[in-house]
């Protein structure tokens, strides 16, 4: 890595009688691989799961100045009756696929693929106070459909997402939602 960098800077002090263009060095310590972290983000060091559970007791800054300005005092809960809780919210980071909705799972998956990005056609059936909504999803030139109408169409734009999803193996079958290829 060395080597490369020292021959690259050679090769620009060659060219710096280019006019206009920046051949020089900006000085960046370019990362390596191990310090950028692995590729999933479940082990991402930005987002570790216990990210938000270890923190310190906030001794300094500007909201705990206004607390203490409108009379609050630290280790007292908030609220009328000064009863609130004392501890700060647990919050979880979020790492996992679970609770996503079948529509951006799908989307963000042909991104990834670098597939053009699904189209949907709905079709309507049903008096209008008791519509039908059925779906349909052509996926890399793949036409999926679920056999049963919805009742919304959120719902049913979902469903034909979700058999495209268990059709492509990404998430388990679903014996409820039968599928149409």
């Amino acid at each position: 890595m060395v080597n490369a960098t020292l021959q690259i800077r050679a090769w620009a002090e060659s060219k710096k009688d280019l006019p206009g263009k920046f051949t020089g060095s900006t000085g960046v310590n370019i990362l390596k691989a191990d310090q950028l972290g692995p590729n999933d983000p479940r082990f991402s060091a930005w987002a570790r799961k216990d990210f938000l559970k270890q923190t310190n007791v906030v001794s300094s800054g500007v909201g705990l100045k206004l607390m203490q300005k409108m009379g609050w005092t630290p280790g007292e809960g908030l609220g009328k009756g000064r009863d609130g809780p004392l501890e700060p919210l647990a919050l979880d980071v979020k790492s996992d696929r679970k609770g996503k909705h079948p529509v951006s799972i799908l989307m963000e998956l042909c991104s990834k693929k670098k597939w053009h990005a699904p189209q949907f056609t709905c079709l309507e059936s049903g008096p209008s106070n008791n519509r039908r909504f059925l779906w349909k999803a052509i996926v890399n030139g793949v036409e999926y459909q679920p056999s049963i109408p919805s009742t919304s169409k959120k719902t049913g734009k979902a469903q034909a997402c979700q058999v495209v999803l268990q059709s492509l193996g990404l998430v388990p079958r679903d014996p409820s939602l039968p599928i149409v290829l």
